[in-house]
């Protein structure tokens, strides 16, 4: 294959950014005919220089999860708490466990900074004295 023009780099670049334009709007994006940047894509494909057209997930993509590991009050039990987290619609799963944490709290949120503001939210409850946040970084494995 030829070596890579101005012309290919810039149909690079557009479809970098957005894979889905169409061939008309690449065309005029980089002033030629639709035929020749047909030919050109083409060729780009025929070369593996454009392996394939792809989705890049962003924001709107999988949520974020995070496991909510809360210890009550002094005075206060999982019935004090679970009539607050159930009025959540984020929070998806609790368990209440034994030992230094009282209950483990499952919650999905769309950004971070949603998740802050749930852990703010949680914390603010009365009956609880501390929350410990572990982002979900991936799930290796799921049974249910």
């Amino acid at each position: 294959m030829k070596t890579l023009d101005a012309t290919d780099r810039q149909l690079i670049a557009l479809l970098q950014d957005n894979a889905r334009l169409s061939t008309v709007a690449l065309a005029k994006a980089v002033g030629l005919g639709r035929s020749t940047v047909q030919e050109r894509l083409q060729r780009l494909e025929n070369a593996g220089v454009i392996a394939q057209y792809t989705v890049r997930l962003g924001s709107g993509g999988d949520p974020l999860q995070a496991w909510l590991m809360l210890r009550y009050a002094d005075g206060f039990s999982c019935d004090d708490v679970m009539p607050l987290l159930a009025q959540l619609p984020q929070v998806k799963l609790c368990h209440s466990v034994a030992g230094e944490l009282d209950l483990l709290v499952l919650v999905q949120a769309d950004t971070p900074t949603e998740l802050a503001d749930l852990r703010e939210r949680v914390v603010s409850f009365k009956g609880v004295d501390d929350v410990t946040t572990v982002p979900v970084l991936r799930t290796t494995l799921d049974r249910r």
